[in-house]
């Protein structure tokens, strides 16, 4: 599914030229579950947002789905990270004006879908993360754990077949972070590939392949596969 071939990403900072990604090369497989860790500054980020296809690298070629993302337009990439990928961070990033299935409704909004077709989809991805009861509320009416939910449910309505997710526990307390990565088990058991960017390494451990990532460079940890 995806594939980094020599990926870097550089930037120049006055007189000294900065790797954030430093010849990545990376293959994960399509079902797999990945997490990458490593410290502030590492590069995790940076990484997301290439595989994501909200960057672009500045050397290297990222094949996703056996096709080079260079061929494509932006209008192509929008519509890439609109229908194939699911993206999930650390802030949440619902909006407070929007009730949850407001919020969760909206990929499907830009997607064109029929309105009740969305009405279907938007409640069979809150029943999934169990946010059916909630889908009412505005989004600072509920805990953060509820909100992390939803913003789940948001990147899953569109079925995607990629879920990226940066620091999905970073804002939770330790309880609610180890519900929130049991859903993800179950959706990695679903069939969707995900890969779980972290700094924490009792978070990481719970994917079947870890990579570490340090100095812009990666290395295998471990592979449960």
């Amino acid at each position: 599914m995806i594939v980094f071939k020599d990926i870097s990403k550089i930037y120049n900072i006055g007189d000294e030229t900065v790797y954030a990604l430093d010849h990545v090369d990376l293959t994960i497989k399509e079902g797999e579950f990945v997490g990458i860790i490593g410290p502030s500054g590492s590069g995790k980020s940076t990484l997301m947002h290439i595989m994501g296809c909200l960057d672009i690298a500045t050397e290297g070629e990222y094949d996703l789905d056996g096709q080079s993302i260079d061929v494509y337009t932006d209008n192509e990439l929008a519509a890439i990270r609109n229908k194939k990928i699911g993206f999930i961070f650390q802030s949440f990033n619902l909006l407070n004006k929007l009730t949850i299935e407001e919020n969760v409704e909206l990929p499907l909004i830009y997607q064109g879908v029929h309105a009740a077709k969305r009405r279907t989809r938007v409640a069979e991805a809150l029943a999934q993360v169990g946010m059916s009861h909630r889908r009412k509320h505005t989004p600072n009416s509920i805990s953060g754990g509820q909100q992390q939910r939803a913003a789940i449910a948001r990147a899953i309505v569109t079925r995607p077949a990629l879920i990226l997710a940066d620091e999905p526990t970073g804002n939770l307390d330790s309880k609610t972070g180890e519900e929130i990565m049991a859903l993800f088990q179950e959706l990695n058991i679903a069939g969707h590939t995900i890969v779980l960017i972290t700094h924490d390494a009792s978070v990481a451990a719970q994917a079947k392949r870890i990579l570490m990532l340090k100095d812009g460079k990666i290395a295998e940890v471990r592979d449960d596969n």
